[in-house]
Formats: structure tokens, sequence, C-alpha cells
């Protein structure tokens, strides 16, 4: 019989190592792969300098301001994570892709949570609305955002605590190969690490799902609304597959789970202000 390490053909007495199987930087799946992710990064970067160029707009002020770059920033970052998916895995790789992954995203959800916060105070509580703008509006809305980050970076502890993602090597799955793939050591760490982006994004939702305004004007609460629906359903896909995966699709299924949702993100929420902006500077006025 065979080793664990080997592998023999039928009615054979030779024995062959098993070649390692991951996925490889030259597959035309991989190719495939990191070209939409450069052209993600190119809208992300096109977005991001359009949008710093008309910063003092009504538009850009009210959806944000410098925030908006900070996010888009965290989204270039998250589309560069790719990389960490393709290649070699080590233990190493495997614990920094689900950290990286989780506090780029929550960069990016952090300013959605203080708009959806200001939408909330100015449309829900207009009487709280001057004390309590200032947090959200001003140089303090960075502390909120900083705060976001620190909560996740201590999840990130908790993950690493209980026990992060490490590399396993399947000898079932191939024939004649051995499978290098990471592998979820705690489900409950996993859902610790991501389950606070999604409470972030679960607030931002409710905050924003029921706000009405002028057809003259663009409802900016429209745009996280549908970024957040769009997160939601992604990651019902995303998770039900991940959960039964054991191949070399794993971290392809990984890999287009960032990429859907940072197009997403720009296509519902950025994308949409760049089209006014460019096209339709008389809807340029007053938001919600």
């Amino acid at each position: 019989l065979p080793l664990e390490h080997q592998w023999s053909p039928v009615r054979s007495t030779q024995c062959y190592d098993r070649s390692e199987r991951y996925l490889f930087w030259n597959e035309p799946l991989t190719i495939a792969l990191l070209t939409l992710m450069s052209i993600t990064v190119s809208l992300t970067c096109l977005t991001a300098a359009l949008f710093l160029k008309n910063l003092e707009t009504p538009l850009v002020q009210a959806s944000g301001g410098k925030l908006n770059l900070f996010a888009l920033f965290t989204l270039m970052l998250l589309c560069l994570s790719c990389c960490l998916y393709i290649g070699k895995p080590s233990d190493h790789l495997c614990m920094i892709q689900q950290m990286v992954y989780a506090l780029c995203l929550n960069g990016c959800f952090s300013t959605f949570f203080i708009k959806s916060l200001e939408i909330t105070l100015v449309t829900e509580c207009p009487r709280c609305a001057p004390t309590f703008s200032q947090w959200v509006t001003q140089r303090r809305a960075w502390l909120l955002v900083a705060l976001c980050l620190l909560t996740e970076c201590l999840f990130c502890f908790c993950y690493l605590h209980l026990g992060p993602d490490y590399l396993l090597s399947d000898y079932k799955s191939l024939p004649t190969e051995v499978l290098l793939v990471c592998n979820t050591e705690s489900w409950f760490a996993f859902a610790l690490l991501h389950g606070y982006n999604g409470c972030l994004a679960f607030v931002c939702f409710l905050c924003t799902f029921m706000v009405q305004t002028s057809g003259k004007k663009y409802n900016i609460a429209r745009g996280i609304t549908f970024a957040i629906l769009i997160y939601f359903i992604i990651w019902i896909f995303f998770v039900a597959i991940f959960a039964t995966l054991k191949t070399v699709l794993r971290p392809v299924t990984q890999i287009g789970t960032i990429l859907t949702t940072s197009l997403g993100i720009l296509g519902t929420y950025y994308i949409p202000k760049c089209y006014i902006i460019l096209l339709k500077p008389d809807l340029n006025t007053g938001y919600q």
C-alpha cells in the first residue's frame, strides 16, 4: 500500500510522490481573477481621484467628505488582499487572510456607520441633532472611525487566541495530489471576527432603509441601503459555499467574495455619485 504522501496507479506496485495542489499564479482562472482585481482597483482609484478633485462640492461633502477617501482607500486594500489567496499557502498566510479582510471592510463600513448615524439624527431626532451632530460631521467623526477599527482589532486578537485558520494538507480529496488549503479551526472565532462587520452593516441598514427624500434630490441613504443589501446577499452565498468546499476552489470563492463585495459597494454607493458629479451637476445641491 502507498504511504499517505504517495499514490499508486491501479494494479501497479510502484508508488509516486503526490504533487502539491493549490491556486497557482499562472492558472487561467487566477489570471481572470487578477484581471478583475486590477479593474476593480482601477475603478476605486479613479473614483477616489474624482472625489478628491470635487471634495468641496455639496454631494461629496454630504456623503462624508474626506471619509469617502478613507473608505475608498480601504476598499482598494481589500481588493489587493486577493493576492494573499494565490500561491502556496502557509499557517501565517491563512491566519492573515481573514484579519485583513475584516479590517479593510470595517474601515469602509465605519464610514457608512457614521453617515447612517448622521442621517438618523437629521431625520428621526431633529431636536438632538444640534447636540450630537458634531460627533458625526466634524473631526470627532474620525474618532468614531478609530473606535470601530480598534474594536475590530480586539476581535482579531480574540480570533488569534480562540483559533485562527491553519494550513491543512488534504490527502483524501484528490487521487494523485495533496491539496493545500486553509482550514477553519474555530467557527466561533470566525463568526466573532466577521460578525462585528455584520452588526455594523445591519445598524447602517436600519438607519437608512426608511429614509425618504424629494424627487429632485439624490438620496444618499439609499446608496448605503443597497450597498449593505448586496453585502448580505453575497455573504449568505459565501458562508454556504465556504463551509462545505474543501477544494482548490475555496480560495477562488474567497477572492470572488472580496471582488463582488467591493464592486457592489462601488456600484451602489460611489459610482452613482461619480455619475452625478460628471453628468448631472444640477443634482449636486442638497441631500439627505
